[in-house]
C-alpha cells in the first residue's frame, strides 16, 4: 500500500462516528454482514485504521472472534486502545502473516491503496475458509480521480465490470455487486474536475462539515440506504461488493 499520511488516518478517529459518508457507509455495510454469524465465527477487517468499526463489530457479535489487521503502528494502538484485537499487516500479505481460517473478511475502501489488486485478493481467498464471505467497499468510476485521490493514496477508482471480474479471477464468487453514493454524483463530477484542473488540495474528502450540513446529508443517504435493500444502484462514487469462497477453491 501506499503511505497514507499518517495524521490524516488517526483524524478519522475523530470524525467517523458522526460523519454522513462514514455513517452511510458503515450502514450499508452491517446490512450486507446481516445477522447470521454463528458463535465460532472469525471476522477479520482488513485496514481496520483506528477501530471504530471494528469496536462496532466486537459489539454486535460478541460471542464472535473478531479481528483487525491494520498496516500503520500508530492506527493500531488506537484501536487497540478500544479494546480491539489488531495485528500489523497488509492486505496483500494477510494470508500469510496474519490471518487463517477467516468465515468473514471485511475491507472498508482499502483494495484501492494496494499496488497489487489481484495479489490482495487472492490473499484474502487463501485465508477463508470454504463458503467465507467478502465485503468490501471501493471507490468509482475513474472519471472522478482527482487530487482527493492522490492525498488520500488511492492507486485506483474501479467501474463495477472490472471489480467483478478481478474478484472471479481471484477464485470468489460474486453475490451482489451494486454503486452507492449516488445522490451526490453530479455535484462530485464537477467538483472534481475543478479540482483536478486548479490542482487544487484542499479537497481530502473527509472534514466534517457543519453540523446542519451533516445532518441533512445524514437524512438525505437514508433514502439511499432504503433503495439499496431492494435494488441495486446503475451508478455511484462507490462500490459495494459481496463475494464467497466456494467450498472447491482451495487456493
Amino acid at each position: 500500500m501506499p503511505d497514507m499520511d499518517e495524521t490524516l488516518l488517526l483524524s478519522f478517529s475523530d470524525i467517523e462516528q458522526m460523519h454522513w459518508w462514514f455513517a452511510t457507509r458503515r450502514r450499508i455495510v452491517e446490512e450486507a454482514i446481516g445477522t447470521d454469524i454463528g458463535p465460532e465465527s472469525r471476522i477479520v477487517e482488513i485496514g481496520c485504521g483506528t477501530g471504530y468499526f471494528l469496536e462496532r463489530l466486537n459489539q454486535r457479535f460478541p460471542h464472535a472472534t473478531v479481528l483487525g489487521v491494520e498496516p500503520s503502528d500508530a492506527a493500531a494502538r488506537v484501536a487497540r486502545d478500544r479494546g480491539c484485537s489488531v495485528s500489523c499487516g497488509t492486505f496483500e500479505d494477510v494470508a500469510t502473516s496474519t490471518v487463517t481460517h477467516a468465515d468473514m473478511i471485511i475491507a472498508l475502501d482499502v483494495l484501492e491503496h494496494c499496488v497489487h489488486d489481484d495479489t490482495a485478493l487472492r490473499s484474502a481467498v487463501a485465508a477463508m475458509t470454504p463458503g467465507g464471505r467478502l465485503i468490501l467497499t471501493v471507490p468509482a468510476l475513474p472519471v472522478l480521480w482527482s487530487p482527493h485521490d492522490e492525498i488520500n493514496a488511492h492507486y485506483r477508482r474501479y467501474v463495477a465490470s472490472d471489480l467483478s471480474r478481478l474478484l472471479q479471477d481471484s477464485g470468489l464468487t460474486v453475490d451482489r455487486l451494486t454503486y452507492f453514493n449516488t445522490l451526490l454524483l453530479p455535484i462530485a463530477y464537477v467538483t472534481r474536475a475543478v479540482a483536478r484542473i486548479t490542482r487544487s488540495r484542499k479537497m481530502t474528502g473527509i472534514d466534517m462539515p457543519p453540523r446542519w450540513v451533516n445532518t441533512a446529508l445524514t437524512m438525505l443517504f437514508s433514502v439511499e440506504v432504503h433503495a439499496l435493500r431492494h435494488v441495486d444502484l446503475p451508478i455511484g462514487m462507490s462500490i459495494l461488493a459481496i463475494a464467497h469462497k466456494p467450498a472447491e477453491v482451495t487456493a
